[in-house]
């Protein structure tokens, strides 16, 4: 039977504790359970004991008839625990998930860095709530929050890709969360991947193509070099800032990739490997830029590892890769041409590939794309003359 003992202030009753023993632990020890119980309002004291009392009973039956689905199911003990806990979402991002998952040794200072503005925007915006607490519509919620109201310092809406970056990061938080036993249910399968219409990526048309390049022999060697580079084997600007002399075979005009230059305000500029295992490629070199790059190596001292683009002509130092965007960017400005970025001219290079009769496997190896499908979702995009030729195929052959 349940003791019942009562709860006095001021001389008056104001609640009812109920204590029952339920069982022994596995050391033989005596466990309790304890309930604290409150009479309706308007009882007199007797007909309070007595609706105390009927409390108690069928409290008892509960408690034993909890702590034996306890004995059958140890885990409901692991999860009533879990379900108390009350962790601080934002220190468990800063303390925990960022300085293991992602500081982890095994990332590179760039994505280190992304990851940190990210969980920074999260944890800011879900300051003082705990993880347990949080539902797949406080999710929703602030991925709409991401797309309505957030801005960036330069007064932006987030681009979708990042939205859905956001979403990503999330994603391995709470799965991080589930597999340290933070919480009980991954709040994150409530909520749908957020969607990303297709951009289409700037190109230089086959007119402009050629503009392009009666231009570039006006640049300074160093300029010239790179702008051939980029266009020419879709060399990323990283890679472009990686490369050293002794990466280029000049008797079988190719190129090998095998580092890549980031820059982070956290770490400044860092020369690591490229992206992926696929970015480790060999890229051929077209004799007239291998002409070109050969003229402008003669014309200083060189070793192999040197760097083909150094930062303040100190050839053992790699430079910023925006510094790059930069020099573009005044170049097409200058010359009234589509306001583009390196990024864009290794478009270009793929959509010339292409359409001067290329396949897709050999431009996908070039670019270093994992995945054909990258190579089609991305960097393929037919004009309309192409559009054309390519019905005029389909009538001479059919006729229709």
């Amino acid at each position: 039977m349940a003791s019942i003992i009562q709860n006095k202030k001021d001389g008056k009753v104001i609640s009812y504790k109920f204590m029952v023993f339920v069982g022994r632990d596995e050391f033989g020890k005596q466990i309790w359970r304890c309930n604290t119980w409150k009479a309706p309002e308007g009882l007199i004291p007797s007909r309070a004991e007595k609706a105390a009392q009927k409390a108690a009973a069928e409290w008892e039956k509960q408690a034993k008839a909890e702590f034996q689905k306890d004995l059958q199911n140890p885990e409901r003990i692991r999860e009533r625990e879990i379900a108390k806990a009350r962790t601080d979402f934002a220190a468990f991002i800063r303390e925990i998930w960022f300085p293991i998952c992602i500081c982890d040794g095994e990332h590179k200072p760039a994505t280190i860095d992304f990851n940190r503005n990210i969980s920074n925007i999260i944890a800011n915006y879900f300051s003082g709530k705990a993880i347990q607490s949080i539902n797949g519509t406080d999710l929703q919620k602030y991925l709409i929050y991401l797309r309505t109201k957030y801005r960036t310092s330069q007064g932006k809406p987030m681009a979708q890709k990042t939205i859905r970056h956001h979403y990503c990061t999330l994603a391995n938080i709470f799965s991080y969360a589930m597999k340290q036993e933070c919480i009980l249910k991954n709040p994150m399968d409530k909520v749908d991947c957020p969607k990303l219409s297709k951009k289409k990526v700037d190109a230089l048309s086959a007119e402009r193509a050629k503009q392009f390049f009666s231009l570039i022999d006006d640049c300074p060697i160093d300029f010239r070099c790179m702008l051939n580079l980029m266009i020419t084997t879709g060399i990323c600007r990283g890679e472009l800032m990686g490369l050293q002399w002794g990466d280029i075979d000049f008797d079988h005009y190719v190129i090998s990739v095998k580092r890549n230059v980031t820059y982070t305000p956290a770490s400044g500029i860092v020369v690591s490997t490229p992206k992926t295992d696929c970015s480790l490629r060999q890229i051929p070199l077209m004799p007239s830029v291998a002409a070109l790059l050969l003229e402008f190596r003669n014309a200083t001292e060189w070793s192999k590892q040197d760097f083909l683009f150094p930062k303040d002509n100190n050839p053992a130092l790699a430079r910023d890769p925006n510094s790059v965007t930069r020099r573009v960017k005044r170049f097409m400005k200058l010359h009234d041409l589509p306001d583009m970025s390196p990024h864009d001219l290794r478009h270009s290079c793929a959509t010339l590939l292409l359409s001067n009769g290329a396949d897709i496997k050999s431009v996908q190896e070039i670019l270093g794309h994992s995945d054909a499908s990258t190579t089609l979702n991305f960097y393929v995009r037919s004009d309309l003359q192409q559009m054309k030729a390519a019905t005029d195929k389909f009538a001479n052959a059919f006729g229709p």
